[in-house]
């Protein structure tokens, strides 16, 4: 611009020095020329000025884009990262959602298995019980029934070897014989007194009470009665149970009872029972 200023100034003095004015308005118009040099210097100066510091501001503009540019560059860059993290993460999640409901389908699964099998090991223990329970009694019973046919033995040995005696003292025998035989020698007790007494074996298979007489009774003794096959007897207070030397007597099958008031009424049934030692385990 400041050529441009000379250049217009070099025309105007010529123009001046091409006319020829007087002396007195020669030096005025000269030094107005001069003043208006002067300004226009200082609107140089101050147009100067102010390009230089647009140019600065310019560049620090471009500076500012240029580091705005790198941090969008940057955020762009991080913000491509973090989304494909989250892609990463919520497809992890889903496949650990995946995972979390296949393990909960598959402790629902145990779970029933589980019940369904507590059930069965119950269903199959009390089985279990019912039939050691029903051995239990079938080896009683088969023993009772082997007892029986010794005796039946020995009173065919015994009625062979008796068979030179006299036939009135034989038949009176064997008619107090078969009287005997027609009852059941019964003494009854507590459980504690016939352990004490050492009558009674007592124990527990599963979930069921057993007895067995292990010793002969005492005849002399005034508790010991006759039971004649059914004909009920009553006894004093609750039975727990009736035993013999092979084992627990069977209710419906060796025997029945009623209960009454503070006592029970027992009937024997069983025709195998007969001359036999039975001991009643009432309650202590």
């Amino acid at each position: 611009m400041r050529p441009i200023l000379l250049l217009l100034l070099t025309l105007l003095l010529s123009a001046c020095g091409s006319q020829t004015p007087p002396a007195g308005d020669e030096a005025q118009a000269l030094g107005q020329l001069q003043d208006e040099l002067r300004q226009a210097n200082t609107v140089i100066d101050s147009l100067n000025y102010t390009v230089d510091a647009s140019n600065q501001i310019i560049d620090g503009l471009r500076a500012q884009v240029t580091s705005l540019q790198k941090v969008d560059a940057r955020l762009y860059d991080s913000v491509q990262q973090l989304s494909a993290e989250l892609r990463n993460w919520r497809t992890q999640a889903e496949d650990q959602r995946e995972r979390n409901q296949a393990m909960s389908a598959e402790l629902e699964r145990l779970r029933r298995e589980k019940h369904s099998d507590q059930q069965t090991i119950a269903r199959l223990r009390r089985e279990a019980d019912s039939l050691n329970a029903a051995l239990l009694d079938a080896n009683g019973a088969l023993r009772r029934q082997v007892g029986h046919l010794d005796q039946l033995r020995e009173e065919l040995a015994l009625a062979r070897s008796d068979a030179d005696q006299a036939q009135q003292a034989a038949q009176a025998a064997r008619t107090a014989g078969r009287a005997a035989l027609l009852s059941v020698h019964l003494y009854a007790a507590g459980e504690q007194a016939l352990l004490e007494q050492g009558y009674l074996e007592a124990g527990r298979k599963m979930f069921r009470r057993t007895y067995k007489l292990i010793k002969a009774l005492d005849p002399a003794d005034p508790r010991l009665r006759p039971a004649p096959i059914g004909q009920p007897v009553e006894l004093e207070g609750d039975l727990r149970g009736l035993a013999d030397r092979y084992g627990r007597l069977r209710e419906g099958t060796d025997y029945r009872q009623e209960k009454l008031e503070g006592r029970v009424q027992v009937t024997f049934t069983n025709p195998l029972l007969q001359g036999s030692e039975v001991v009643a385990v009432m309650a202590n």
